[in-house]
């Protein structure tokens, strides 16, 4: 928490900060309906009993310093009994016990931040029973649900996640060399005819083209040794080809390859088996695989690493040569509780989410621990279950900007 460098009194009223003095004898300012007493604190009068109530934090965590006064006279705090509850957000009640520290009771526990709450003062002195209640809120606005609604804004639930390590590389698809075939002819000779261009689908067996042997002048057939689809083509009619020589080449691309180029900073992270998520770009539905070979060897010119996914490809979306992105998972834990990425914004100096309780939308304060793209994990500041602005928590942060819901520090 930022500390000023001055003598530090926050005075529990929505917007009111420390100001001159009016020239009242007895150090009473007005600021609109709150009367605000000698230490800057809020002013509680029942009869000519007085309880000024501040939160000091100049070099400590904030804590309640309450001072009081009868007839106008300091009164020593010993001689007064005293309790304040808040009462948060969802239900929450924070009961402070006080004890004497020098000319004010100090209370027993740090008054956590967000200041905002509904506050009750409970105060004996001299047989008598006090009793004040006022309202406190910062970082807080009301939003009905059809407002919400109609502005896009998400409900989630405060819960367990699966928290990711990811690498982020670029490469591109193509055939799966193990299901890959070269067509050769078995004998010299002219072709005659060419049955398949590339890019056709062929059978297993299905004839490719027919050759006239240059020996015996007999035609013969060129079939395919597998199905597939016949992705290169180096034959033409009357052209002079020769044993062995592959005019076709068949692949089958119910399964590709896709070959990742990975950072040389990443290397020691993969690991065979990894799960990979393959895009083919932004918005693009993903598929995912594993990484089923890591090459023993760098590139020199783009120092990177190979690492391959074997990929189905049963519709033939996925075409050789085309370029895709890879996010290569190295590491997940599940953490107890999260919440969404996009959930997060900052007010003041805080990380914050919006809890909501009804139509009451609030800051909740969170120390965060690990993230990736999606989850960010919740050290402290909310408990399983709790509901939270998700989507465009934008608008309700722009909400409380315009209701001025909050106080100086």
């Amino acid at each position: 928490m930022k500390k000023l460098l001055l003598y530090l009194v926050i005075p529990l009223a929505l917007g009111l900060v420390s100001c001159q003095r009016s020239g009242d004898d007895h150090g009473e300012t007005v600021v609109g309906n709150v009367t605000t007493g000698p230490h800057g604190g809020r002013l509680l009068s029942d009869g000519d009993f007085k309880t000024e109530v501040t939160i000091f934090e100049r070099g400590v965590p904030p804590q309640f310093r309450v001072y009081f006064y009868d007839k106008d006279k300091a009164v020593d705090p010993a001689d007064v009994d005293l309790s304040i509850e808040l009462r948060r957000i969802a239900g929450r009640v924070d009961t402070f016990l006080f004890a004497k520290e020098s000319d004010y009771l100090v209370g027993d526990k740090v008054v956590d931040e967000p200041h905002s709450f509904d506050v009750v003062v409970t105060a004996t002195y001299a047989g008598a029973k006090h009793y004040w209640e006022y309202a406190s809120y910062e970082g807080r606005t009301t939003i009905t649900d059809e407002a919400a609604q109609g502005s896009g804004i998400t409900i989630a639930m405060v819960g367990p996640a699966a928290i990711r390590d990811v690498i982020r590389v670029f490469g591109r698809i193509s055939p799966n060399e193990d299901h890959l075939r070269e067509v050769a002819p078995r004998f010299p000779g002219v072709v005659k005819e060419v049955r398949k261009r590339q890019g056709e689908h062929v059978a297993k067996d299905e004839v490719m083209a027919v050759i006239e042997s240059n020996e015996s002048l007999q035609l013969y057939e060129v079939r395919s040794a597998m199905a597939g689809t016949v992705i290169r083509k180096d034959v033409t009619p009357g052209k002079f080809v020769r044993e062995g020589e592959p005019i076709y080449t068949v692949a089958d691309l119910g399964e590709v390859w896709v070959d990742l180029n990975v950072h040389r900073r990443d290397f020691e992270k993969l690991k065979i088996g990894q799960a990979v998520t393959v895009t083919s770009g932004e918005g693009a539905t993903g598929a995912v695989g594993v990484v089923s070979y890591i090459s023993p060897f760098g590139s020199e010119d783009t120092q990177t690493m190979l690492a391959r996914i074997e990929l189905p490809n049963p519709n033939g979306r996925w075409r050789p040569g085309l370029f895709v992105v890879g996010e290569i998972i190295v590491d997940e834990a599940t953490v107890p509780l999260a919440v969404k990425a996009d959930a997060l914004q900052t007010f003041r100096d805080w990380d914050v989410v919006f809890i909501r309780d009804g139509h009451l939308f609030e800051i909740a304060i969170l120390e965060l621990g690990r993230r990736d793209d999606e989850w960010v994990e919740v050290l402290s500041g909310l408990t399983a279950g709790q509901m939270y602005a998700a989507e465009n928590s934008f608008i309700v942060k722009a909400d409380i900007g315009k209701s001025g819901a909050t106080h100086d520090h």
